[in-house]
């Protein structure tokens, strides 16, 4: 189960996305600005960021600039889910809102197979025996 920070200041919009994604076995937080969102992302580190774009107090395209220079949250995927036509952000996955649903299912899921997982650092002690 993938968590993912939804952000959108309609609170329609962000129930009707928050259902879809929960179908589709995501878990889903909340949030309706960039502020409350990039909170979140500090305190709970989601595996993907879907945020609208025309928000009160920070929007959606100075979120994704946040997160993108956030050495805290580095490697997120981050979809940019906008009514409007949106800046390209690079890394930042461009999707309108007036796309079909399964469109943004397939932009969710491939945005989530595409995350790569870290790869962890050697253990020193176990490097050391087998230099031996």
């Amino acid at each position: 189960m993938s968590m993912i920070l939804l952000v959108d200041d309609e609170p329609d919009l962000l129930d009707l996305y928050t259902d879809v994604l929960e179908i589709m076995g995501d878990q889903v937080i909340q949030a309706h600005d960039g502020m409350e969102a990039l909170e979140k992302a500090h305190q709970q580190r989601p595996d993907l960021i879907v945020t609208d774009w025309m928000m009160p107090r920070m929007d959606g395209v100075e979120l994704c600039h946040s997160v993108l220079r956030d050495p805290g949250l580095e490697g997120i995927p981050i979809i940019l889910h906008s009514s409007r036509r949106a800046p390209r952000i690079p890394g930042v996955h461009v999707l309108s809102k007036s796309c079909p649903l399964e469109e943004f299912e397939d932009a969710v899921a491939q945005a989530l197979d595409n995350i790569q997982e870290p790869v962890p650092a050697p253990d020193p002690v176990q490097v050391a025996a087998e230099a031996h």
